[in-house]
Parts: structure tokens; C-alpha cells; sequence
């Protein structure tokens, strides 16, 4: 086992570090510790399965460099992450103005968005305004076409009632004047017919009456019937008398019968009597 550690071991070990150290330098070998630990444990083990010996780990322990090469290295170190501080910096103060730009053109385009859709709107305001306007104007231009043809109806239907009560009325008075002149000729005919029949009858009435009594009888009957109709007072007040007493072929009956038909040839203007004058030629006894 001694002869296994110090003729195979340490020497397998050292040979693998000293090739391994020659391709990096400290601070990338400090990097990459755990990297080269997992090649060491691969090569140490496998020179050791040739002596049938299994190799379970290998591990490094701490790497302390010189101090003036930590110094020099920690130096560089430092201005290498100092210039990745800058890079990364410059970097982001190129990405903060691009973005800084971006914001900007992203500020602009939303003004330039908002203006277009400004635009677009008052566009769109604008036809809307316009429909509207044309919509009212249909509108309005629609309700004068109706109102003007409602009025044009209702002065058609004002006019035909017109015409039509005009035209009844006229019928009515037509017929009414049909119907006054046929009840005029009825009652016309009807009177004529009526006064005819009666004139016929009083003419038959008369003749029988004639034939019956005699014209002569008839004639002093009608006379007697028409001083009492028109009560004619026929005896005067003072009577004149003849000289041989006879009464009737004196003065008397010659002034009788005179005062008779004058009294018959007057017209009766009441119903009272009225007293007969005397003749002129009389003399009061």
C-alpha cells in the first residue's frame, strides 16, 4: 500500500495538476475547481483500476497562489470586472437611451395615434353630423311630401263632400219641388174637380128644383132665402098708403117692390140691419 501511494499515487497526482495548471491560469483554475476536481477524480481513477485498486474521490483542497500574484491577479481582476462594470454599464445607458428613444417615439406615436384617431373621430363625427342632416332634411322633406298630401286628400274629400252634399241638397230641393208642384196640381185638380162636382151639383140641385116648382116660384124662393140670409129689412118704418084702401095694386106694393130690388142690388157690409131710407118722391103721413 505504501509502495501504491508513493511510486503510483502521488506521482499520478502531481503529473495530472502540473499538465492541468500549465493550460489555464490561477484565476481560471479557481474558477474551474470543481471542474477540474471531477477530471482529476476520472484519471486517478482510472491509472488505479490497472492495479485493481478503486479510487472513490479525489478532492482538492485549498489553492493559495502567491501574494503578489493574488495582488496582480486580484488588480486585473478587478479592472476586467471594472470594464465589465463599464460595458455593462455603457450597455445600459445605450439600452436606457434606446429605450429612453423608444419611450420618446412610443410617446410621439401615441400623440401621432391619438391625433389620427382624433382625426378619425371627427371624421366619423363629422359624417355622422352629415347623415344626421341628410337623415333630417329625408325626414323633414318626407313629413311636407305626407302633410302636403294629407292637406291634398282632405281638400279632395272636403271638396267631394261638398260636391256631394251640394248635389243632395239639389236633389232635395228638386224633389221637393217635384213633390209641392205634384201636391200643387193634386190639390189643383182635386179643388178644380171639388168645385165642378159642386157647380154640377148645384146646377142639378137647381134644375131639379126648377122642374119641381117652377122658375117663377123658384125665383121668389131664392129671393125670400137671400133677404133672410142677409136679414135686408123689408118693411120701412113709415108706410105709405093708397086712397081706396086696396093694398095690394096700390102705392104700396109698387113702393115695396121697389125698395125690394134696391135692397137686393145693395151689398150687405154687416150683419146688422140697417133701416131702409124712404124714396125721395115718399111724402111722411
Amino acid at each position: 500500500m505504501a509502495n501504491l501511494v508513493t511510486q503510483v499515487l502521488e506521482p499520478t497526482i502531481g503529473n495530472y495538476f502540473r499538465n492541468s495548471a500549465q493550460d489555464a491560469e490561477v484565476i481560471d483554475f479557481l474558477k474551474s475547481r470543481k471542474e477540474r476536481q471531477d477530471s482529476a477524480k476520472m484519471h486517478i481513477g482510472h491509472v488505479l483500476e490497472q492495479y485493481n485498486v478503486y479510487g472513490v474521490d479525489t478532492l482538492i483542497g485549498d489553492i493559495v497562489p502567491p501574494e503578489s500574484l493574488m495582488k496582480t491577479l486580484t488588480d486585473r481582476k478587478l479592472a476586467e470586472e471594472q470594464k465589465v462594470t463599464y460595458t455593462t454599464q455603457m450597455m445600459a445607458q445605450e439600452t436606457r437611451q434606446v429605450l429612453e428613444k423608444e419611450t420618446a417615439i412610443a410617446e410621439i406615436q401615441k400623440e401621432i395615434v391619438k391625433a389620427d384617431q382624433g382625426v378619425l373621430i371627427a371624421e366619423r363625427i363629422a359624417d355622422a353630423s352629415v347623415k344626421k342632416a341628410t337623415g333630417d332634411a329625408n325626414s323633414v322633406r318626407i313629413q311636407a311630401t305626407a302633410d302636403a298630401d294629407r292637406l291634398k286628400l282632405m281638400a279632395t274629400g272636403e271638396a267631394e263632400k261638398t260636391r256631394l252634399l251640394a248635389k243632395a241638397d239639389a236633389e232635395k230641393i228638386e224633389w221637393i219641388a217635384k213633390a209641392e208642384a205634384e201636391k200643387i196640381s193634386v190639390t189643383g185638380n182635386a179643388e178644380a174637380e171639388a168645385i165642378l162636382a159642386k157647380g154640377k151639383s148645384s146646377a142639378e140641385s137647381y134644375r131639379l128644383a126648377v122642374e119641381a116648382m117652377g122658375g117663377d116660384n123658384f125665383t121668389q124662393l131664392k129671393v125670400m132665402e137671400s133677404i133672410g140670409d142677409n136679414k135686408v129689412k123689408i118693411m120701412p118704418d113709415v108706410l105709405i098708403g093708397g086712397g081706396n084702401g086696396d093694398s095690394s095694386n096700390g102705392p104700396i106694393s109698387g113702393l115695396l117692390g121697389l125698395k125690394l130690388l134696391e135692397e137686393l142690388g145693395k151689398k150687405v157690409e154687416t150683419p146688422d140691419t140697417k133701416e131702409l131710407p124712404p124714396p125721395p118722391s115718399a111724402s111722411k103721413k
